[in-house]
């Protein structure tokens, strides 16, 4: 009775790892060969509440300088879809540094979206770009609805141009 106690205890343990791993959080990063700032890695991950840190998605981005001109402030673009491919929530990651041509920086953010802890994919692409010489840069949010539309099918373009809502 013992020794069947721990083979069910054993399998029930083997089953449980194997579900966990087969839902491992993914990233993705949107190619933009014409835009003026690559995002050259990209990592995303649900991070718990602690007594240190908030609850919520942590998005963190390498990013290089593929123009010829100084930047003065980036927005990446970050959009996040739960277990089941839907959409949890969008935010912009600003970075306020300068970055010469050529040059590279990493920035991470922190995302808060209601039943967070469902996280499962992770996207990047670089939403905004602003020159020292006072010009913006900015995607076709029509293109990355369609790229995002390969995991929540008949993605809504509206869901990346909504102000965020502010928090109460």
């Amino acid at each position: 009775m013992r020794l069947r106690a721990i083979a069910l205890v054993s399998l029930l343990g083997l089953t449980w790892a194997s579900r966990g791993a087969a839902l491992q959080p993914a990233a993705k990063i949107i190619a933009q060969p014409d835009a003026p700032i690559a995002i050259t890695s990209y990592s995303a991950m649900y991070r718990e509440r602690t007594n240190y840190s908030q609850e919520g998605i942590q998005h963190s981005v390498e990013y290089k300088n593929n123009s010829g001109k100084v930047v003065d402030a980036v927005e990446i673009g970050l959009v996040s879809f739960d277990v089941w491919n839907e959409f949890l929530n969008r935010t912009g990651g600003v970075a306020l540094e300068t970055l010469a041509p050529g040059a590279s920086k990493k920035g991470s953010w922190l995302a808060s979206a209601y039943a967070d802890f469902s996280f499962l994919t992770g996207v990047a692409y670089v939403r905004r770009v602003r020159f020292r010489d006072g010009s913006i840069w900015s995607v076709d949010l029509n293109t990355i609805a369609q790229e995002l539309s390969s995991i929540e099918s008949g993605f809504d373009v509206a869901r990346l141009k909504e102000k965020e809502k502010e928090k109460k």
